[in-house]
């Protein structure tokens, strides 16, 4: 027997809070070729044994993913962490149709006693069909750094799971620590979009280089922890309504293209995008802002001025970069339907027809812009709680989003699915 994988021991080194590194495509689409690998053979392997000619080509297809990244990267460091794995210190990204696949693998690490596996070495055929036998329905123990009985592993070093739990628990203080600095550049965000608007009242206008350095910390925040801190868009205050919600859909925002499996570069776009997405309605009278009751044709109308006064104020900076583009198209267009109702005869709609092709990014901001209002106090009626405004979103507005990024969102949000959607499933696709 040769090549090489090995389970990882408590004598090991690496710490498993160290994740983040910077973002590679490359590594992320191996990353998913890799857990989806796993998952394909571990489930194959409760019904046949490893020596089955059924798992030659798969375990082909797994050993040359494994050698590719180790050729890349020099190793391959594999980590469970709750629901999810980390590649070589990356969050291996999830689309919304392979989480429970996902989910399923953790779940068999853990009750094998495996946490993940390092590879310093080309693997081989005969190692890889070792290690997958740990999972076989025939093999009764836990897993050890080197395998099990009979099937021991040369080059696999096996993590076990019980000390990746013990390093989660010394962390806890690093964990805290993340959690204050995510509430201080919340803080520092809100401040910021406070004095912003103030300026904007006056005529005046502010650097967005302070902007740029919160949305990037946010995105970092997000990007490299599996916590979202979605609990911080709870924190705002009536009177303060439109600097909480700027900052709040700003940050709902990033955690939902963060699941979509935006890139950084396109989540601090969009971070952007949805911070100021509403900075018009600064300027509009705030007794109006605050009135109850039925607003009149001419009051209406100021309302309705608001995203052309944002759009005055991106072209007022003069030269407009990528993102500021991304900007006035997503102002403009976060207003439009997605699509048009088609309702049965008891006026529960059935389909939506998309009205026109509208960006990405002003799909995703349609959503959070809507769900962060509706979750806020406002003068003229209370916050509606989570679940309410999601059904709401999903029944007399669904005509307003796209209907399968709204499911994501649903999922992102924490919401149980079977509780609002109708019966079926779509399929999400980015389109």
């Amino acid at each position: 027997m040769s090549g090489g994988m090995k389970i990882t021991g408590s004598g090991s080194d690496e710490r498993i809070d160290e994740f983040g590194r910077e973002h590679s495509d490359k590594l992320q689409s191996l990353g998913k070729q890799l857990v989806s690998s796993l998952y394909m053979l571990v489930r194959s392997v409760k019904l046949y044994d490893p020596e089955n000619a059924i798992f030659v080509k798969p375990l082909e297809v797994l050993k040359d993913t494994i050698n590719t990244i180790i050729a890349a990267d020099n190793q391959l460091v594999l980590q469970a962490m709750k629901e999810s794995f980390y590649l070589n210190n990356m969050l291996v990204k999830t689309d919304y149709n392979s989480l429970e696949n996902v989910r399923a693998l953790v779940a068999e690490f853990q009750e094998k006693g495996v946490g993940g596996f390092v590879l310093q070495h080309p693997i081989n055929m005969d190692e890889l069909r070792n290690f997958v036998w740990i999972f076989s329905a025939k093999n009764e123990d836990d897993a050890d750094e080197d395998g099990v009985m009979g099937r021991k592993l040369v080059n696999i070093k096996v993590s076990k799971w019980k000390k990746i739990k013990e390093k989660l628990k010394d962390d806890n203080e690093d964990a805290v620590d993340r959690k204050k600095y995510a509430v201080t550049v919340y803080a520092r965000a809100i401040f910021y979009m406070r004095t912003y608007m103030e300026r904007l009242r006056e005529g005046k206008t502010i650097s967005l280089r302070t902007a740029d350095r919160f949305i990037q910390d946010l995105v970092d925040i997000c990007f490299e922890q599996r916590t979202h801190f979605l609990g911080m868009t709870t924190m705002d205050r009536e009177q303060d309504y439109l600097v909480f919600h700027s900052v709040n859909t700003a940050l709902i925002s990033i955690v939902f293209g963060s699941e979509l499996g935006l890139s950084k570069a396109q989540l601090k776009q969009l971070g952007l995008i949805a911070l100021f997405h509403d900075v018009g309605m600064a300027v509009i009278d705030p007794d109006l802002m605050r009135k109850r009751g039925a607003l009149s044709v001419a009051e209406k109308a100021e309302i309705n001025r608001a995203p052309l006064r944002a759009v005055e104020d991106i072209l007022s900076r003069g030269g407009l970069s990528r993102t500021e583009v991304s900007r006035l198209v997503s102002t403009i267009e976060h207003h439009e339907d997605f699509g048009t109702a088609v309702k049965d005869s008891k006026g529960q709609i059935q389909m939506i027809i998309p009205k026109t092709h509208l960006a990405i990014y002003s799909k995703i901001l349609a959503i959070t812009n809507t769900y962060d209002a509706l979750t806020s106090n406002r003068p003229f009626r209370d916050a509606y709680g989570p679940e309410i405004a999601l059904t709401l979103m999903w029944s007399e507005m669904r005509h307003k989003f796209d209907p399968e990024l709204l499911q994501v969102f649903m999922k992102v949000m924490a919401i149980q699915p079977v509780r609002v959607l109708a019966k079926g499933k779509r399929k999400v696709t980015m389109g």
